[in-house]
């Protein structure tokens, strides 16, 4: 018979969890330095991988992966388990308002990331229908190898962007940085820096060549070989 302390009075009367009980208690091969009053007996929180506040801060990456938060879902601007645990535990309610102003606002919330949203008809004069502007304060350093601001972490915060925005909406996204204490250089309460960031690539400026070009050297001999070719019938 299984072991009153194994089965909780909820179950105690299901027979089925009963006979799990017993199986749970034949668990492990006997030792001869076992304690027979623990044989068998297992930490059943391991097992308990949904609550998410407790489990291994190893097994977070697999719980996103099942909930559907893969990379460029907030997961990588995640900065401690924290943030991994609570972007799991509302992953749910973040997949079921996708496309609404307030699981976009959420997500960012969910980073610690204080966001502007303005839509178009909040706008003067109001902008194109459907379209809304994003601003993000990287308050906190999102990327601790980068600087605050970086071409890196615009492409994330975008690509998370468009992870959750309304599907038929255009935007236009800044990403500035927001300084809570008083820059006394400037005299304001409080200072704000913004920087537009893309994705245009210059090439390098060529060396100016100062040495004397010689005919020797800039002569390239080529010779042009011409077949006449016949069919033969």
């Amino acid at each position: 018979m299984a072991d009153a302390a194994i089965v909780p009075s909820v179950l105690a009367g299901d027979a089925r969890f009963t006979a799990l009980a017993e199986l749970a208690c034949r668990l492990g091969m006997p030792r001869a330095d076992a304690d027979p009053a623990t044989q068998g007996r297992f930490d059943a929180t391991e097992l308990l991988v949904y609550l998410v506040d407790s489990v291994k801060e190893e097994l977070l990456p697999q719980l996103a992966q099942q909930f559907h938060l893969g990379n460029d879902e907030g997961w990588l601007l995640a900065r401690n388990a924290r943030q991994r645990r609570e972007l799991i535990k509302r992953a749910i309610e973040l997949h079921r308002y996708k496309g609404t102003r307030w699981a976009l606002q959420e997500v960012f919330r969910l980073l610690d990331v204080a966001v502007d949203v303005s839509e178009w008809w909040q706008q003067q004069p109001p902008g194109p229908r459907y379209t809304f502007e994003l601003t993000a304060w990287a308050n906190a350093n999102l990327m601790a190898d980068r600087v605050v601001l970086n071409p890196e972490l615009y492409g994330r915060l975008r690509r998370m962007v468009e992870q959750v925005k309304p599907a038929r909406s255009a935007y236009r996204l800044k990403l500035g940085a927001a300084f809570a204490q008083p820059l006394r250089w400037a005299g304001a309460v409080q200072g704000r820096q913004l920087r537009r960031l893309n994705a245009a690539c210059r090439p390098a400026p060529a060396k100016p060549v100062f040495s004397i070009l010689r005919l020797a050297n800039a002569v390239k001999p080529r010779a042009v070989a011409r077949a006449k070719m016949e069919a033969s019938r």
